[in-house]
């Protein structure tokens, strides 16, 4: 594999999860994969997580990619960290090797951050999505921010839509961020 650099994402729907319908990038060489492994998200350390399952074990999917691209086991005290630290882009320029005893800051606010937005913001409108958004969100006591860049994992909500009262965010800069987006799908009329 020493000839693959960054190639073409792929864009995977895992399903909803935590209060949002989430998609998940890989790399198109990774795509392999999905033959031997089912995709899902699992809560984690107070994040979500994409875990590939083969029927006998979940492995988290940036140590399957980084361990596929790299021939070679993810070190003993070392673990694979996002960049961007948004854990549903598994494309492997966003994935790092670290010790585990060292602290890394994701990069917040970069071409990444925005590269993982541009690619969700730029798919068609989703049917299940639209329906998902008309329907009663469930009261789950776990959710995660409603604005799809943002992975906040959030044990109890902090803000909503003001107009549907439904949509959950982790702060007002999220639901500023988002409202372009929800207002396509968002319906005044079914405020609780």
């Amino acid at each position: 594999m020493d000839e693959i650099r960054f190639n073409t994402p792929s864009i995977i729907k895992l399903g909803s999860f935590a209060g949002k319908i989430k998609y998940c990038l890989i790399d198109t060489f990774c795509i392999p994969l999905l033959k031997i492994f089912q995709l899902k998200i699992k809560h984690v350390n107070h994040q979500l997580m994409v875990v590939a399952n083969d029927d006998f074990d979940d492995i988290l999917l940036q140590n399957l990619i980084w361990e596929y691209f790299n021939q070679r086991l993810v070190p003993e005290n070392y673990h694979i960290f996002h960049r961007n630290d948004i854990t549903m882009d598994n494309r492997l320029e966003n994935l790092l090797i670290i010790p585990n005893n060292m602290i890394y800051l994701p990069i917040k606010s970069s071409l990444l951050t925005s590269f993982y937005w541009n690619i969700l913001s730029n798919l068609p409108v989703d049917m299940d999505e639209v329906d998902y958004h008309n329907s009663v969100v469930s009261e789950s006591s776990l959710y995660e921010c409603h604005h799809a860049p943002c992975t906040h994992l959030l044990i109890n909500e902090q803000f909503k839509c003001l107009q549907c009262n439904k949509i959950k965010y982790c702060s007002q800069m999220c639901r500023m961020m988002d409202a372009d987006v929800h207002s396509i799908f968002c319906n005044p009329t079914s405020r609780k």
